[in-house]
């Protein structure tokens, strides 16, 4: 009888921008990135998918441009903004 292999697994998920800005990516997958990538969280603001809760963590946790970006949101006024509070646009 042959040995059945099972497939090989997926390799490692390695977290981008474009991961962090697309609307389709799921939320525990932007919630990782908000928890372990500080370089990719700035994008998590461009995501127009980013709950309230997420970027709230995002202003809280700060990283490399994650003040600026959530300044442009609040200026852009796209529906996110009401969701923060005013102390997190000085995050």
């Amino acid at each position: 009888m042959a040995e059945v292999r099972a497939p090989p697994p997926e390799p490692p998920l390695v977290p981008t921008a474009l991961m962090a800005t697309d609307p389709e990516t799921d939320p525990s997958i932007l919630w990782a990135i908000a928890r372990e990538e500080p370089q990719l969280r700035r994008w998590l603001v461009a995501n127009p998918a980013a709950s309230p809760a997420l970027l709230e963590a995002v202003s809280q946790l700060g990283g490399p441009g994650v003040r600026r970006a959530l300044e442009v949101l609040l200026e852009g006024g796209n529906g996110n903004q009401s969701s923060l509070s005013s102390s997190t646009a000085r995050a």
